[in-house]
């Protein structure tokens, strides 16, 4: 950048106010959207509970044990309410993301290099794909899975029923950590990125980190054998999908030097 095109640090903190004011009003508004929306995003998380048991997904043996009639109750008057306001906080917040990254890069962007512009360029695409990569798995592979089979625990004769607001935070507590435990080969990215590891480190620890991604699954899953072996699978491809993506990330970094030379 010239010297003629540098900001003040007063002008630095003018356009950091408006952008964070920007932010704001972008969550505000998009509180309003999913809170009139919000019964509807109850009916989508709820699908892997609901929408299961309604297709007959449960065998003979585990309906006698789960009835298929099993239903959402409250406890008290305003446990419905507190539902909509947390899922509309927690949608409003995902809508405004894309706006909020983007009112991010605009004010810091200016103050990189061609080289870390396409490097930040390729972290923020590369996190979105794989958070919706995470969700994906999460919401169409695990729970669908794992939950019916917890339900078969359930001993005859007991009623079955889901509390709204706990059961609603199980399943976002279980699909932000698989968003999150899916970040992985972005973290990976960026240690290679600033020299802390290297594609052939990242080989010779391999078995190393299979110890450590299993225990990872095992924490941010159910308690149960099947759930960590399905979330363990993604997370160790990731892991050799990492190398690979490792080679790419060094010859940016390369590349990235010559610019500056």
């Amino acid at each position: 950048m010239s010297d003629e095109n540098r900001m003040t640090f007063t002008e630095h903190l003018s356009e950091l106010r408006t952008r964070i004011i920007r932010s704001m009003l972008a969550i505000v508004l998009a509180f309003i959207i999913a809170y009139a929306l919000s019964n509807h995003i109850f009916q989508l998380l709820s699908y892997p509970l609901d929408g299961l048991r309604q297709a007959g997904m449960l065998a003979e043996e585990a309906q006698a044990k789960a009835p298929a009639s099993a239903q959402w109750t409250v406890l008290n008057p305003l446990e419905p309410l507190l539902v909509k306001m947390k899922l509309a906080a927690y949608a409003g917040l995902l809508m405004a993301l894309p706006y909020i990254v983007y009112q991010v890069c605009a004010f810091i962007f200016p103050g990189l290099t061609p080289g870390e512009r396409r490097m930040a360029r390729f972290l923020i695409i590369g996190s979105a794909l794989f958070v919706v990569f995470g969700v994906a798995v999460a919401y169409f592979g695990v729970f669908p899975m794992i939950l019916p089979y917890m339900l078969q625990w359930v001993p005859q004769g007991v009623q079955v029923q889901f509390r709204m607001n706990e059961t609603i935070s199980l399943i976002i507590k279980g699909l932000a950590a698989f968003a999150i435990s899916f970040q992985f080969p972005m973290v990976v990215m960026v240690l290679v990125y600033l020299g802390v590891l290297t594609p052939e480190t990242l080989k010779r620890y391999r078995r190393f980190a299979i110890v450590g991604l299993s225990a990872a699954a095992a924490l941010l899953t159910p308690p149960d054998p099947l759930s960590m072996v399905i979330m363990l699978i993604p997370l160790i491809i990731l892991y050799e999908l990492s190398i690979w993506l490792s080679h790419i990330v060094v010859r940016y970094a390369r590349k990235g030097e010559a610019e500056h030379v």
